[in-house]
């Protein structure tokens, strides 16, 4: 072999260490090829599931809103349980459409105003004294602070004022009007009171106003979002449009992992201590479980490709696949609700949740089975 020659061949050994030494630094990826069609049509497509799981929870809002109504225009035990009904499925349907909101406004100019949105919705836990009267306290609340003007644009400048947990709107400021401070609510606490001068600065008359102007404040919110979501309205589509498919991709995939941490594992009590979503209403596992739907569905969907198939190597795709169905299957089993489960239980799902992070990210490798390592023996006859 000749010296140029050994040159060559040192210069290209070279080379393809440092580029091996630049795949295998701690924290990183190897990049994947990504089919550009196949992502701009799966980036397409998820944005417009976004927008009709987005239409679905305001229906679902304003159906709850009529309930509310109901029980104002006629308490009754029945109406009562009416409208928390249509508060246990706006709220569920609000959880599933959570990754399509993280996505929306992930680009860093749009964060704030997404973080802002999520906690007028969706702020948690609550403080029920902030709102309404707690045993020892019977002068507590906003429900019997009549120097609180109960307005709409007021009530949402009281939101979290002072306090995290002081919450005046959202689903959980109404699951405490609904169930009640200490889950005993009855319908006879929506009647209508005419005594006095100023009935409406009667608790009861301010109780109702409260719980009506917390269901108008939800549909408000949600339609400002829908009307801001479709490909026409260039608005928040614009944002996730002016990236490249490829990036896109990376996009819904951060936005994901976001979602697992902030949201999903956060609902997923650690022990006895950790806050508890929905308490009185006993909804966080179907909260859990809607967001995990929207995350399987675009990453292992029944069908074409999802975001594991274009992101991920075989061996990731078939475990993520594993882990939401045992996860999913492991959540039904869990009591209901999720604060009674047992510890065992509450700790394989985290597990579960934190390998499904690393999945998604790519970081988590799957070793190769004993099956794919066995060699295969030839044998020849003689």
């Amino acid at each position: 072999m000749t010296a140029a020659v050994l040159v060559v061949l040192g210069l290209a050994g070279c080379e393809t260490r440092d580029k091996q030494q630049q795949l295998e630094q701690p924290g990183e990826v190897a990049p994947r090829e990504i089919d550009r069609k196949k992502a701009e049509r799966f980036s397409h497509t998820f944005w417009q599931a976004g927008e009709a799981h987005l239409i679905d929870a305001r229906a679902s809002v304003e159906a709850l809103n009529r309930a509310l109504e109901t029980l104002l225009d006629k308490p009754s035990e029945d109406h009562l349980e009416s409208a928390k009904l249509a508060w246990l499925d706006a709220h569920r349907e609000f959880a599933g459409a959570l990754p399509y909101i993280q996505l929306a406004f992930a680009p860093a100019e749009l964060r704030d105003q997404g973080r802002e949105l999520v906690l007028a919705m969706d702020s948690w836990p609550v403080q029920a004294g902030y709102l309404d009267t707690v045993p020892g306290y019977s002068e507590s609340g906003i429900v019997n602070d009549t120097a609180v003007e109960l307005t709409l644009a007021n009530l949402r400048r009281q939101h979290r004022l002072t306090a995290h947990e002081e919450a005046s709107t959202g689903f959980h400021a109404l699951e405490i009007m609904l169930w009640g401070p200490t889950s005993e609510r009855t319908a006879e606490e929506f009647q209508p009171a005419d005594k006095g001068e100023e009935p409406e600065a009667l608790a009861a008359n301010r109780r109702r106003e409260l719980t009506r102007l917390m269901g108008r404040a939800l549909e408000e919110d949600l339609e400002g979002l829908v009307r801001r979501w479709p490909f026409k309205a260039n608005d928040l589509s614009r944002h996730f449009l002016a990236l490249e498919p490829a990036a896109r991709l990376q996009q819904v995939r951060a936005s994901h992992i976001r979602t697992v941490d902030e949201e999903i594992l956060r609902r997923v009590p650690e022990s006895s201590e950790s806050d508890v979503e929905s308490g009185r209403a006993a909804d966080s596992k179907q909260a859990i479980l809607a967001m995990l739907r929207t995350l399987q569905a675009a990453w292992v969907p029944t069908k074409g490709p999802g975001m594991a198939e274009l992101l991920l190597d075989v061996r990731q795709q078939e475990l993520l696949e594993q882990d939401f169905e045992a996860l999913e299957e492991l959540l039904v089993k869990m009591e209901d609700p999720i604060e009674l489960a047992e510890l065992g239980q509450l700790a394989k799902a985290r597990e579960l949740l934190e390998e499904m992070a690393g999945l998604m990210s790519g970081r988590k490798e799957v070793p190769a089975s004993e099956e794919e390592m066995t060699p295969v023996s030839f044998t020849t006859g003689n």
